[in-house]
């Protein structure tokens, strides 16, 4: 089926039936669009208008002031205030009252001001010298501004083609002017559908598939658009399911399991009804709960929404996320300093969220309880109906806490818990009367589920790959010996091979063999095990222990800090203080900080920020963590995504705390980082059969999908990719491939990408700086590709590819091949313009004074980027370093701009001085020669598109009369020369400016 065919049958299935999305076919370019939007804004504001139209000065106005530079800054601009968009207008006309002008009333879906049209094929302009006009797609315009994106490919190409325009697109400043408002893209090939929120880098770890209400897979493109893009829905996901994240500066699209369960949780508590919600830890539970709890304030029977959790760390952790989701919302997020403010905010009558712990609600009874003069006070308290939101429900509230609770309101209040583990008959609590064992029986039925194995399928998580090491001069030990094991597993030899393999394993662990530099959680059993692990690391890096391979591509590595919570009623205390001082005086000594014991719990959430490295400040690289060492914390509700390895030395957990603890390292990130790694050193036959359980339990069924394969399998799928591709390795043979018939080239680029899947699969394997170790049956036994010879391969792997995307299909049927496939083995991290640009962005302050600190180091890596990006663009490279002096020179200037914006615009200017003075130096018409440039294919052997305009008889004339002496002495010969001249001029200075992808 063809694109147009496809489009059209899109189009009739959102403006068809039951849909209320108008088509739109007067609507073709960008002036359309706002003379569609300004229409749709009087007629909803008749009365603001008092019935005189709005002046072209005004519209100017609205329309210079909505417009925002990111799409995030353009959604901020359009969550409003109370669920609708208003602009405050004065009028020319000083006579009229101002005008409180309604753009966008989203408490108002599918009805009353709400206009929903479709477009299609709208003409976008270039907005560069070198630019080109583009059409877009597919557009869903709400109150006439465009929200929702959709491209399309047929169905014989990958959608991922539909998605990389996309990007180019954004690339180009496409998605500015009127269509800054998007705020959700879609691609599709018809069979395939993913969508993704705006952003001005889209990554595509995070397309996400929609799936319905039992987790089955939604993916053809008109099933799609009837369950999602359909109205009201569409509008729902723009007004109710988006959240923006004022710290990230993101837009947030929730995935579909997200929707499903605050749907079946608004249903439940409409029905006086709880429950819980088991959604795999790593699938971000925390935002699901925001929602749910802003979502339940809605409901005129609920006073307020308590998000209850079981550690003050989270307390804090969570406020810090919800707030930074509510900052552009309709509800108010409040946390508690204490009991006392906890009782003056429940009963201060603002519907407001509240984050607090169960510790602090427990004070309140006590106090009650301790003085009944109070009881008159707090009468308030216990008639309000209250919804609570449990966090880590399956050990948050304890069955005998619930029932306090509950009997302490004169109406019982709703439960929602929310956890990856639930609690099942298998893992049951220890048998206490008639208390709850289970989740269920504590909370109510499951309202949603989603397991790691959903997650999995639909990309959401990434599997573990787990290595249960044990302690290798104890492989043959009894377990059952836990008595005389563990004190093999204390002993100093045990820890410090423990922390040789730890600094030996984070080459690959830790990402440091392709160029990253993933973080890393190291869980011991005590608080003396975490100090002894901490001197001993000082000692092993001290006595140069890590390994020449990590010190030759990162020097001060690791950069590492210890972490727990002290007890003050601890025998142990004085003990635990006294080395906590040591390690903290080399944390402030590392990172310039001033923390003492009495700011333990700042110096923990201060761990915690450089770990996760969220935070504009810790996106420098010398602002951050590689290793933390923990005892419990931050094994549960601590989300990090950069986060690649958990490092355990203690005994097998249960079921919970081992999917709790190993999921810390399995979210999303890049594509570097293909599984969460998790290394045990203490009973490896135990800890083997406790984390199959765990899976088997967590994952209706077995781990086989979970966990990555084993090296012997990792082997097999390697060796017969690479005995299939090795006929390519003869003399001569990747010559010959490049003139081949295109059956044999197109099995070329599929034998490629297969052998590099497969050695990107077992670079992860630490089996292969052990071959030696290994029985013989499990060793590669294959010569090994030079890196020349890699280079070699992936140079015609390139050129066969680009061959093939010029070479048009015979028919329908012909094979595809994947010309969009990413290559893994040779992934390193690209000093490319996007990656440096990114690294500049952190320095320049945005607008609420949020930037990194500079220093020295930071500046001098920037140089070096800049100047090995030089070796391959030396054009860019030269502008890139002059916008980087221009910052450091003076940061305030750029406040709230976006740096790829202004290099963009520093791109044109050059670019057209560049072909001005070509033009004036041959007197060309310069209009004609610059859209030759912007036409040019150096490859093509045909006449350049608008060369006959360009190279005119007028041109020539003046060319003559201003060079009488020039050797051209008639129009054949100068028209050949300039052809060579433009030729070599778009080579050498103009292509490094738009061809800019590496």
């Amino acid at each position: 089926m063809a694109e147009a065919a496809m489009e059209q049958k899109l189009i009739d299935s959102l403006t068809k039936g039951t849909n209320q999305w108008v088509l739109r076919e007067d609507l073709k370019n960008v002036p359309q669009l706002w003379n569609n939007f300004f229409r749709i804004l009087s007629a909803n504001n008749k009365a603001k208008l008092a019935d005189i139209a709005l002046t072209e000065n005004e519209k100017q106005t609205i329309k210079t002031q909505i417009i925002q530079p990111t799409f995030y800054r353009a959604a901020e601009f359009m969550s409003g205030a109370n669920g609708q968009v208003r602009f405050h207008l004065k009028r020319d006309d000083s006579t009229l009252p101002d005008a409180d002008l309604l753009i966008l009333d989203n408490s108002n879906i599918s009805g009353g001001s709400s206009v929903y049209e479709v477009v299609h094929q709208v003409e976008v302009p270039k907005g560069m010298a070198l630019d080109q006009d583009r059409r877009f797609d597919v557009t869903l315009l709400i109150n006439g501004l465009p929200m929702i994106h959709i491209e399309l490919k047929a169905p014989q190409q990958p959608y991922m083609k539909a998605f990389n325009q996309i990007n180019k697109y954004i690339s180009e400043g496409k998605f500015t002017d009127i269509f800054c408002f998007v705020e959700m893209f879609v691609v599709t090939n018809g069979t395939s559908t993913r969508y993704i929120s705006a952003g001005g880098q889209l990554n595509p770890k995070f397309l996400t598939s929609w799936v319905d209400e039992q987790n089955k897979l939604v993916d053809n493109y008109l099933d799609f658009s009837r369950e999602v893009l359909s109205i009201p829905a569409a509008h729902h996901m723009i007004a109710d399911y988006t959240v923006l994240d004022s710290e990230a500066k993101n837009i947030i699209l929730l995935r579909p399991y997200q929707i499903h369960a605050i749907e079946a949780i608004f249903k439940a508590s409409r029905e006086r009804q709880s429950g819980f919600i088991w959604h795999t830890t790593g699938s971000g539970k925390t935002l699901t709960s925001y929602k749910v709890a802003r979502n339940l304030l809605q409901l005129p029977s609920i006073q307020k929404t308590i998000f209850l959790i079981d550690r003050k760390d989270l307390d804090a952790q969570t406020t810090g996320a919800f707030q930074t989701y509510a900052n552009n919302d309709t509800i108010s997020v409040k946390e508690t300093k204490n009991s006392y403010d906890l009782a003056d905010q429940l009963v201060d009558g603002n519907r407001t969220v509240v984050v607090t712990t169960r510790q602090k609600l427990k004070t309140i009874f006590k106090r009650i309880e301790e003085n009944p003069g109070l009881s008159k006070k707090y009468e308030k308290l216990k008639s309000l109906n209250l919804a609570f939101i449990v966090d880590e429900c399956h050990r948050t509230v304890t069955p005998t806490q619930k029932r306090e609770l509950d009997k302490f309101f004169n109406r019982q209040p709703l439960w929602y818990g929310f956890t990856g583990t639930p609690i099942f008959d298998e893992n049951a609590r220890a048998e206490n009367g008639k208390d709850a064992r289970t989740t269920e029986q504590l909370y109510g039925p499951i309202l949603h589920e989603y397991t790691i194995k959903d997650a999995l399928r639909d990309k959401a998580v990434l599997g573990f790959k787990t290595d249960n090491l044990g302690d290798s001069k104890e492989e043959k030990a009894d377990e059952a010996d836990t008595h005389g094991l563990d004190q093999v597993y204390l002993s100093d030899q045990h820890m410090r091979a423990v922390v040789e393999k730890i600094l030996y394993l984070a080459y690959r662990k830790q990402g440091l063999i392709n160029g990253h530099r993933y973080s890393a959680i190291f869980t011991t059993s005590s608080i003396k095990q975490a100090q002894r692990y901490y001197s001993l690391f000082k000692d092993v890096i001290e006595q140069g222990g890590v390994p020449k391979r990590i010190k030759e591509v990162a020097p001060d590595f690791p950069r590492i800090a210890v972490t727990y919570s002290i007890s003050e009623n601890d025998d142990d205390s004085e003990v635990d203080q006294e080395a906590m001082k040591h390690s903290m005086a080399d944390y402030n000594a590392m990172f310039h900080t001033n923390y003492s014991m009495a700011e333990l719990g700042s110096y923990n959430r201060n761990v915690n920020d450089r770990l996760a490295r969220k935070k504009k400040p810790y996106q420098a690289p010398h602002q951050q963590l590689d290793i933390v060492i923990v005892v419990d914390r931050l094994l549960t509700g601590f989300d990090s995504p950069n986060l690649s390895t958990l490092y355990v030395d203690r005994r097998p957990m249960n079921p919970q705390n081992i999917i709790q603890a190993f999921s810390r390292t399995n979210r999303i990130y890049d594509s570097g980082k293909a599984w969460g790694q998790i290394v045990t050193f203490q009973y490896p036959e135990a800890f083997s059969e406790a984390i199959d359980d765990a899976l088997r339990l967590y994952s209706h069924g077995g781990s086989n999908d979970v966990l990555a394969p084993t090296w012997k399998v990792a082997r097999k799928r390697y060796v017969k990719a690479r005995k299939t591709f090795d006929k390519y390795l003869q003399p001569d043979s990747l010559q010959s491939i490049e003139n081949a018939p295109k059956k044999d080239r197109k099995q070329f680029v599929k034998d490629f990408q297969e052998l590099d899947k497969h050695t990107a699969a077992i670079q992860t394997y630490d089996e292969l700086d052990n071959q030696s170790e290994l029985p013989e049956e499990e060793q590669l036994n294959m010569p090994e590709i030079s890196e020349e010879k890699m280079d070699e391969l992936r140079g015609t792997y390139e050129n066969v590819l680009e061959s093939l995307k010029k070479d048009p299909p015979i028919d329908d049927d012909e094979s595809e091949i994947n010309d969009d496939y990413e290559l893994e083995s040779f992934h390193i991290k690209e000093i490319n313009e996007r990656y440096i640009v990114a690294l500049i962005q952190a320095y320049v302050p945005d607008e609420d004074n949020q930037s990194s600190e500079m220093n020295q180091d930071d500046v001098n890596e920037i140089n070096g980027y800049i100047n090995d990006l030089g070796k391959k663009n030396e054009k860019l490279a030269d502008i890139m370093r002059s916008l980087w002096k221009k910052i450091q020179d003076d940061p305030e200037r750029y406040r709230g701009q976006q740096v790829d914006q202004i290099l963009e615009s520093m791109v044109d200017d050059e670019s057209q001085k560049l072909m001005k003075d070509f033009a004036n130096q041959y007197q060309l018409k310069y209009d004609n020669f610059k859209y030759v440039m912007a036409h040019y294919n150096p490859e093509s052997d045909k006449q350049q598109q608008g060369m006959l305009d360009l190279l005119d008889k007028m041109s020539y004339n003046r060319f003559k009369s201003f060079n009488p002496n020039s050797e051209t002495s008639n129009m054949l010969k100068w028209k050949k020369h300039v052809k060579a001249e433009i030729k070599e001029y778009f080579t050498d200075k103009i292509q490094p400016l738009i061809d800019r992808s590496n």
